[in-house]
């Protein structure tokens, strides 16, 4: 059997044993899953410390630079729905195209595609490379807008590029979903992501010092634009909905619809992992699970932020 199927039939295991009640050998299959899967990705650490660094240096290049965007009332604006994964953006993303003048299009890698070369500092900023990184994805949105003016792009990390979106896309909607920081450790940990690009997921260590450098970023964005990112509390949206979603339509200017205290009635296709969740109404307690597995966690979680 090959490192990557046996991969899969360790995380099948550890599903199974968890619902027939077996937590320690869930567990043990859990932790055997991840171990393959890191080394099959040949992951270590050192590459994202690497990559939170280069973008903490290039940050300030994109303050030098702003672009008008009255002039493109015929293209879409962006919803930016970020985050860690695993953290409730799809939920969000659900919430907010089930109103008429948005379309979700889901986990869109364009700013990644025209936009990591000048975020992690590969080549200079320039006002010509930014606005052609901002037609590009303008005109990437339209083909998918349908013709509605809001488009939604849930890519999680996103969070990298925010100093890049805020220079070049200055009219895009920045919503950054936050939930209980060990909830978001452990669903990432449980979870097995098909992408190769989450290697920090597969080791509970790996997972909470990523989500340190995370929160540092965050925190390192709200510093230089405090009133261009609106902060989505995971928990507060699922235990108060219908307040925490008026507030968020009308941090987006959208105007209010009540199909958007309706999540799971939206029928757009969910590719993500989430998306036998989002079938469901909106409910409270899922960031408590973790808890249940507590005692095996070898106190990993002790250098997370408290809530």
């Amino acid at each position: 059997m090959s490192v990557e199927n046996q991969c899969h039939f360790c995380f099948a295991l550890a599903k199974s044993s968890e619902d027939l009640g077996n937590l320690e050998e869930a567990f043990r299959y859990l932790k055997e899953g991840n171990a393959l899967r890191k080394k099959f990705l040949n992951y270590d650490i050192v590459q994202d410390e690497e990559l939170f660094s280069r973008i903490r240096k290039t940050a300030n290049s994109f303050k030098n630079f702003s672009f008008d965007a009255a002039g493109d009332e015929n293209l879409p604006t962006p919803i930016l729905i970020l985050g860690m994964p695993r953290s409730g953006t799809t939920l969000v993303e659900q919430i907010i195209s089930n109103h008429s003048k948005v379309i979700a299009a889901g986990e869109l890698r364009f700013l990644k595609m025209f936009g990591s070369p000048l975020a992690e500092g590969k080549v200079g900023v320039s006002e010509d490379k930014l606005r052609t990184i901002r037609n590009q994805y303008l005109n990437e949105i339209k083909k998918l807008s349908v013709g509605r003016p809001f488009v939604t792009d849930k890519m999680p990390i996103n969070f990298f590029y925010i100093g890049l979106i805020c220079s070049a896309l200055p009219e895009a909607k920045i919503v950054h979903v936050k939930r209980n920081p060990a909830a978001t450790c452990w669903s990432n940990f449980k979870q097995y992501f098909p992408a190769k690009g989450l290697g920090y997921s597969y080791d509970l260590f790996d997972v909470v010092h990523y989500y340190q450098m995370y929160q540092e970023l965050m925190l390192f964005w709200d510093k230089h634009y405090p009133e261009k990112i609106y902060h989505l509390d995971y928990e507060q949206l699922t235990t108060d909905q219908e307040s925490e979603t008026k507030k968020l339509i009308q941090y987006l200017g959208i105007g209010w619809e009540d199909a958007c205290l309706f999540p799971e009635e939206n029928k757009r296709y969910v590719k993500t992992v989430s998306k036998l969740q989002v079938r469901e109404k909106v409910y409270k307690g899922s960031s408590e699970e973790w808890k249940k597995f507590e005692k095996y966690l070898d106190r990993a979680f002790d250098g997370l932020p408290t809530v």
